[in-house]
């Protein structure tokens, strides 16, 4: 199987703002983005997220070192690498439609018309992102969701084999964020392109991104797939989490209550009843004086406690209590 093509890598590249002395954010990245992968930019608010993505976009000048593009020579920058930022445009008044047709500007002649394939590069967009039903609406008028949809619409119009996108779930809720992501992944790995996210959502980058570049602490980004920083612990170094397992993806509760209970079960039901305990105070074992099993009886669920049935876990916590 072949490997995948490099489509960006820098040398050496200081990133910052110029100055005496400058403000470095990041020094000495030799970073890589291939062609079919997603990959997510994490690390603390404030880091610098923002400026190395623009700064890889040409949009901001390194302190030092370069970019390299693996076709720099062969067509523009914007036929090459398209890049959605969290900046809104002021023209409100646009449709969606309207907007998505700008990412073809650099196929545009010196008349600005479109073609039949600039037609069929936005129709393609559009539908890819589902936002077909949108296209004469207004951009004022759209959600927040909506508006990154189109936004991602016209930077796949844009047709380059490099996307880079600054937090593109922000300000979303966890359906519109899941759906966002799933997206990124798949127009990485169905159009073989690089995506690059920069993004806060530890959760979601964990579970869709191929690779993760975690800003470290020296001025450096770790780079590997996401089950392999998770444990090295490097992601506890970094983010310092406080109450917050990383490894089992549950926030830590010190029991409370000077109470033990066993439980059997399996599946979603086990983690979400051990949860529910845990979160109310109560150590779990596997030997108690209080036994809790879990029945699922043609997909209904009761819990048994000592022979006690009960229809929800509500109505076991406050039996628990009264013990």
């Amino acid at each position: 199987m072949s490997r995948p093509e490099t489509l960006l890598h820098t040398n050496q590249l200081t990133v910052g703002y110029a100055g005496s002395p400058p403000h470095v954010l990041f020094t000495n990245l030799n970073l890589v983005l291939h062609q079919g992968k997603l990959i997510c930019f994490m690390g603390p608010n404030g880091i610098g997220k923002s400026t190395l993505l623009r700064t890889l976009a040409g949009l901001h000048q390194p302190i030092s070192g370069e970019v390299y593009y693996s076709k720099k020579n062969k067509t523009s920058p914007e036929k090459f690498l398209s890049v959605v930022l969290t900046d809104k445009p002021a023209t409100g008044f646009l449709t969606a439609e309207e907007l998505v047709t700008f990412g073809r500007y650099p196929y545009l002649n010196w008349l600005i018309e479109t073609t039949p394939a600039d037609r069929e590069a936005i129709e393609q967009a559009m539908e890819i992102t589902h936002i077909t039903g949108l296209r004469n609406r207004r951009l004022f008028e759209l959600s927040d969701g909506q508006f990154q949809l189109v936004m991602i619409a016209r930077a796949l119009a844009q047709a380059t084999p490099v996307m880079l996108l600054d937090e593109p779930t922000a300000h979303l809720d966890l359906n519109n964020r899941v759906e966002m992501m799933n997206l990124l992944r798949r127009i990485a790995h169905q159009q073989q392109k690089a995506v690059l996210v920069a993004t806060h959502e530890l959760d979601l980058a964990l579970q869709t991104a191929d690779i993760i570049w975690l800003a470290g602490r020296n001025k450096d980004i770790l780079s590997g797939i996401p089950e392999d920083l998770v444990l090295s612990g490097v992601f506890d170094e970094i983010f310092r989490f406080k109450g917050f397992d990383l490894k089992t993806g549950k926030v830590e509760h010190a029991p409370w209550r000077d109470v033990t209970v066993a439980l059997t079960g399996e599946g979603a039901a086990k983690l979400w009843t051990m949860n529910a305990l845990e979160r109310n105070g109560y150590r779990v074992s596997d030997e108690a004086a209080l036994h809790i099993r879990i029945i699922n009886e043609n997909d209904i669920l009761y819990w048994d406690l000592n022979g006690r049935i009960f229809p929800n876990l509500e109505d076991l916590l406050k039996e628990l209590t009264d013990e």
